[in-house]
This record gives structure tokens, sequence and C-alpha cells, in this order.
């Protein structure tokens, strides 16, 4: 999954948490297949009740397209991935057009967590870095985001402690 972003990792750095989106990202996706479903049926029926072929046609049709706007959703889906690195957070978005936003954990100053009620029973929720300089990110429909909320501030607080080690080191 986290292939293009491994290949663009700087020297030393590892790979804390490699996070995904729920599959609640893609329900819009997934609502209007199942809307074309249910038409493609519809019309299987009304091909059997009025014993005209072209509402097969017209079926089969339906069911390519309610297949392919389910296809779509899926590589987008698949095809956002984030990691926490020892020294950064990075999101990488498409598949064609590729955007990668990056944040160095020193400039992060807070981590804003949320989830709504029903996105608490379906394990999903948005995550929101704060940079320094009131700049912010948020990545929304992620798969246990309470997990990633801690682990972004807790790998910050390991950067931070080692950095005033190696400051020590030096004075």
């Amino acid at each position: 999954m986290a292939h293009y972003i491994r290949k663009n990792l700087e020297k030393g750095e590892k790979i804390v948490f490699r996070g995904r989106l729920h599959w609640t990202y893609i329900y819009k996706y997934l609502f209007a297949s199942i809307f074309g479903v249910i038409l493609a049926i519809a019309a299987a029926i009304t091909a059997c009740k009025t014993d005209n072929k072209i509402w097969y046609y017209v079926g089969g049709g339906i069911l390519f397209v309610a297949l392919v706007i389910y296809i779509i959703g899926r590589i987008i889906r698949t095809r956002t991935e984030f990691v926490v690195t020892n020294s950064r957070f990075i999101q990488k978005d498409g598949i064609f057009n590729i955007k990668m936003t990056e944040i160095p954990l020193f400039k992060i100053e807070t981590v804003n967590f949320e989830q709504t009620f029903w996105q608490r029973i379906l394990g999903t929720g948005s995550v929101e870095l704060v940079g320094s300089g009131g700049t912010f990110h948020r990545v929304h429909y992620i798969k246990k985001p309470q997990l990633v909320r801690k682990t972004i501030v807790s790998t910050i607080n390991q950067y931070s402690l080692a950095s005033a080690s190696n400051e020590k080191k030096m004075d």
C-alpha cells in the first residue's frame, strides 16, 4: 500500500504508523451502486413481464454502470494512504495525479480529533493537525482515528525528547 510513500522517505526515516481510510469513505459510491442494482433488477422484472428483450439490455447496462461506480470508489479509497514517520506526517492522494501532503512533526502544535455518535459506532472519524502559523490539515473517514491521534501525539513527544537530548549533548 505505502510503496509510493516508502520510496520518498528520507535517509534514516522510519514508518511508525500506516493508516488507511475507513470503508465509509465510499458510501456515496456504494449507495449509487446499490441503487443501480435495484434499477437493473426492476428492468429484468419488466423484461419478464412485457416479454421485451430491450429491458434485459437496459438492465445489463445499468448493472455495468453500477459496477464501474463501485470500482471507482474502491480505487479512490485504496489509493489514498497516510503514514506517520519518526519525523513527519505524510498523506498521498491519487493514482495518476498524485498529491502529497507532508507536515514535519516539530511543526505540529495540536492534534484534534472529531467523531460523531454514528462514526463511533462505525469506527471512523477525523483527525486535524494544526501546525505552526495556524495551518491545518484534516483527514476524514480515518479507520481507528483515536489510535491515529495517539500515535501522532506519542511520536511528536518522542521526537521532542530526542531533539532535547541532542541539544543537551551539544552543550
